[in-house]
C-alpha cells in the first residue's frame, strides 16, 4: 500500500473511534452517571435520590416516577451529585445542624461507612436519619424557627348573590382562614361573615359574624396546651358580641401527613351581651341581657387530604355552662376545599351554633352553608 494510502486509512480509522466514541457517550444509559442504591436482597436500582424522611428514601426514575424505598433495605448508595446529612443538636430552645455532604454510604454490621467532602468516615446507624438536597436543607432550617410572619397558609372566600324581579334579595358571604403550623406550635385564624337582606320585606334575613384565634404548643409528640378566644355577633337573634375566652389541654390522636385527628378538654370564660328588642304587633319588648358564666370545654377536630387536590376540615365543640350543665352551646364548623389552580379553589363551608337558652322569641339554632370560589395562598 502506498504511504498516502496508509495515512488516508488512519486517518479514517481514527475518525470511525472518535465517532463511535461520541455516539456511545450520547448512547451510555443514564445510569452511568445516575445514584445507584443496592437492596438487601441484592437488587440494583438507579435514578436520583431526592430525600431520606421518615425512614423512607425517595428515588426519582425515567420509568416509574417518584419511588419510595425502605432506608433498612439499602446496603449501598452512590451519589453522582452530593447530599446532605443533617446532624442535629439541641441548644437550649433552638436547633442546630451540622451539615455533612455526603457521596455514598455503607452500611456495615456497627452503624455506616461513609464518603465525605473530608474522606471516608464511620457514624452509628442512629446518625443516619435524613439526607437532603441543598434546596431541601435550606428549607427545612427556615421551617424549624421560622419569622412570626413566615410559614403561613390560608384561604380566602368571597360570596355573592342578587335576585331582582319577583324576588329583590341581596346576600354576601366572605371567609378566610390563615394557619401557620411549625414542628412545635400552631396558630389558626378565622373569620367568617354572612349578610342577605330581602327588599320586598325590606328586612335582613341573616347577619351574622364569627372571628377568632387558636395557639396549641406541643408539649410532647403526643400532648398539647392550647388557649383561644372567639368573638361572634349575630343581628337576628339579637347578639350584640359572644366573647369566649379559654385554653386547656388536647391529644393528637392521629398525626399523620394526610390525616390528623385531635380530642380536646379546657375551660372557658362566656360573656354575651343581647340588645333589648322594642315590642313589634303582638310581640312584648324584650329587655337587655347580658350573661357571663365558666363553661367547660370538650371538643375534637379532624382534617384529612383527599386525593392531590381536596381537604376535609371539621371541628365540632360543646361547652356546658358550670353553674347549671343543662344549659350549653354547641358549635360545629366544616369544609370541603379542592384546588382548581395553584391560587384558585372551590369552597363549601357548613356552620352550626345552638344554644340551649337564647332571649325569648329568637331561635336556638343558627345554621349556615356556603360555597364559592376561593383563593389560596402562602406566606414562606
Amino acid at each position: 500500500m502506498r504511504p498516502s494510502n496508509r495515512i488516508s486509512a488512519t486517518i479514517r480509522s481514527s475518525a470511525w473511534a472518535a465517532s463511535l466514541m461520541m455516539a456511545a457517550g450520547f448512547l451510555l444509559p443514564a445510569a452511568v452517571f445516575a445514584d445507584s442504591i443496592t437492596l438487601k436482597n441484592g437488587d440494583h436500582l438507579t435514578g436520583t435520590v431526592t430525600q431520606l424522611v421518615g425512614g423512607k428514601l425517595t428515588l426519582t426514575t425515567s420509568y416509574a416516577g417518584a419511588v419510595t424505598i425502605t432506608w433498612d433495605q439499602v446496603t449501598n448508595l452512590k451519589l453522582d451529585k452530593s447530599l446532605i446529612l443533617p446532624i442535629e443538636t439541641k441548644i437550649g430552645k433552638k436547633t442546630q445542624i451540622k451539615d455533612t455532604n455526603i457521596t455514598s454510604i455503607e452500611r456495615t454490621d456497627s452503624g455506616y461507612e461513609v464518603t465525605t467532602a473530608s474522606g471516608p468516615e464511620r457514624l452509628p446507624t442512629a446518625a443516619i436519619t435524613a439526607l437532603r438536597t441543598a434546596e431541601g436543607q435550606q428549607a427545612y432550617e427556615a421551617s424549624l424557627n421560622p419569622g412570626w410572619l413566615h410559614a403561613w397558609t390560608g384561604a380566602a372566600n368571597v360570596s355573592f348573590a342578587l335576585a331582582r324581579g319577583n324576588s329583590d334579595t341581596t346576600t354576601l358571604g366572605t371567609g378566610v382562614t390563615l394557619s401557620r403550623p411549625t414542628r412545635t406550635d400552631k396558630t389558626s385564624l378565622y373569620y367568617n361573615e354572612i349578610y342577605t337582606h330581602d327588599g320586598i320585606a325590606n328586612s335582613t334575613t341573616a347577619n351574622n359574624t364569627a372571628a377568632g384565634a387558636r395557639y396549641d404548643h406541643n408539649i410532647n409528640p403526643k400532648i398539647f396546651g392550647f388557649v383561644t378566644g372567639d368573638f361572634f355577633t349575630d343581628a337576628l337573634q339579637d347578639l350584640d358580641l359572644r366573647t369566649v375566652l379559654g385554653g386547656g389541654a388536647g391529644w393528637h390522636a392521629i398525626a399523620k401527613p394526610n390525616q390528623q385527628f385531635d380530642i380536646l378538654a379546657g375551660l372557658v370564660w362566656t360573656h354575651e351581651s343581647y340588645s333589648a328588642v322594642p315590642p313589634v304587633g303582638t310581640t312584648p319588648a324584650t329587655a337587655a341581657q347580658t350573661n357571663s358564666f365558666a363553661a367547660l370545654d370538650f371538643g375534637q377536630q379532624y382534617t384529612r387530604k383527599i386525593g392531590k387536590s381536596s381537604a376535609f376540615t371539621e371541628q365540632a365543640y360543646i361547652f356546658p355552662d358550670l353553674a347549671d350543665t343543662s344549659q350549653f352551646r354547641f358549635t360545629l364548623n366544616s369544609g370541603l376545599t379542592t384546588k382548581i389552580a395553584s391560587f384558585l379553589s372551590w369552597q363549601t363551608t357548613a356552620s352550626d351554633v345552638y344554644v340551649t337558652n337564647p332571649p325569648s322569641g329568637t331561635k336556638d339554632n343558627d345554621f349556615i352553608l356556603t360555597t364559592g370560589l376561593g383563593f389560596t395562598f402562602t406566606r414562606k
